[in-house]
């Protein structure tokens, strides 16, 4: 049989993977570790008695469309809903990038923004984060000039850092860039944000919704999308649902990309449950936030580099003694191999972790975030018994010796 040519864009690509085992403990993959709420669930399942599954779910997804838009106070037609927020932002790569486009991502951030670029034929630019993983809006902004791209994508929370960037350093960005841009706040229930504008006369109860985040710029500029997900905060991961708010111009095009029925009727009827009790996972969220700031600290009593984070992860890498350890107990369990010590205290962490059945994520070999490893947010008793099994292999691998 002769060789399949496909486009030339796809020639590079892999199909996407990580680890899969099957793991008593799972904190790889940013999903919520807290079921949705039992009186969710129950609504859920009353739903479920009389759900029609024989029927085609609204074309456009108008019924969740529309919870969103009035409970934001916009006009429905600046929200789009897609199969995941992942299916939003490769669809805004084809609706603004194609051949001869150019698509701005940020670095080290989700890989999956580069890929979705690259099978839209567009070209890719990376712009990089500062040193802490943080957005400079000046430098974003003379890298746009420069570069002149079609598409700008931010991350806010972002991923896999952590980093959560003040809403004036994204509207420093957004009014100063002419290409439309995309504000991915997947984690944004999770960060603390900022104070409310007392200018702003909208309802309490909607501005609580959009502190902190780039959906309280929606009046102000018309040159932006914002994405949602109902995967992390919401524990609706399986399900699959996002959503975008924005300019009703932008989301018009973005509209377009989108198939008839793309959305199956059993997510989005779970979605608009969610939705309707939003308050409802508020307990949830701030105990991961609780959760969080105990394993922060107890990863730098460690030796720890941590990431700023206000999401529902950590991402952090050993240094000094407890790297150079590390990376020796590696090299004696595995063999010599050439990898920076970095990258071998991270690899022994992620290994000894696999062969306790936690699955971590492992960042150890990325050029810019060499060692580290990502963590989810689990429920109290999983963060306690991964936090343990880490400080224990860490004293097995000092000895006697104490960290600095």
């Amino acid at each position: 049989m002769s060789e399949i040519a496909i486009r030339s864009s796809l020639a590079g690509l892999e199909e996407y993977e990580v680890e899969t085992i099957e793991a008593k403990i799972i904190v790889n993959a940013n999903e919520s570790n807290y079921p949705v709420p039992a009186s969710i669930q129950q609504e859920i399942e009353e739903k479920t008695k009389s759900f029609l599954f024989n029927r085609y779910p609204p074309i456009k997804c108008e019924t969740l469309c529309s919870l969103i838009a009035e409970t934001l106070g916009v006009d429905i037609d600046k929200v789009r809903v897609g199969n995941g927020s992942s299916e939003l932002l490769q669809m805004a790569c084809y609706a603004f990038g194609g051949a001869g486009k150019k698509i701005a991502v940020p670095y080290p951030s989700f890989s999956m923004y580069g890929v979705y670029a690259q099978m839209s034929d567009s070209e890719v630019l990376r712009y990089p984060l500062n040193v802490e993983g943080f957005l400079d809006a000046e430098a974003v902004i003379a890298f746009c000039k420069e570069n002149q791209p079609d598409l700008l994508i931010l991350n806010n929370p972002n991923n896999p850092t952590g980093n959560y960037n003040p809403l004036s350093v994204i509207e420093q960005i957004i009014a100063n860039v002419e290409c439309p841009i995309i504000v991915d706040e997947a984690y944004m229930e999770f960060a603390r944000g900022e104070g409310v504008d007392p200018r702003d006369l909208r309802p309490l109860s909607q501005l609580k919704l959009v502190a902190g985040s780039a959906l309280a710029l929606l009046n102000k500029y018309h040159n932006f999308l914002v994405f949602r997900t109902f995967s992390k905060a919401y524990s609706l991961a399986g399900m699959r649902v996002g959503y975008s708010v924005g300019s009703i111009s932008l989301s018009r095009i973005l509209g377009k990309t989108l198939l008839p029925y793309h959305v199956n009727a059993y997510s989005l009827m779970a979605a608009e449950i969610c939705y309707r009790h939003k308050e409802d996972f508020r307990e949830q969220i701030e105990e991961i936030r609780s959760q969080r700031a105990l394993m922060i600290a107890e990863l730098k009593e460690l030796g720890m580099k941590v990431w700023p984070t206000e999401t529902n992860f950590i991402c952090y890498s050993p240094e000094g003694k407890i790297q150079a350890v590390l990376a020796e107990a590696y090299e004696k369990k595995y063999g010599y191999s050439n990898y920076s010590a970095a990258t071998k205290a991270g690899k022994m962490i992620f290994k000894a972790m696999l062969a306790e059945k936690i699955l971590l994520r492992d960042f150890s070999e990325h050029p810019v975030l060499q060692g580290c490893i990502r963590q989810t947010i689990g429920l109290p008793e999983e963060n306690t018994i991964v936090m343990n099994k880490i400080k224990n292999l860490c004293r097995e691998c000092l000895g006697n010796e104490q960290i600095n």
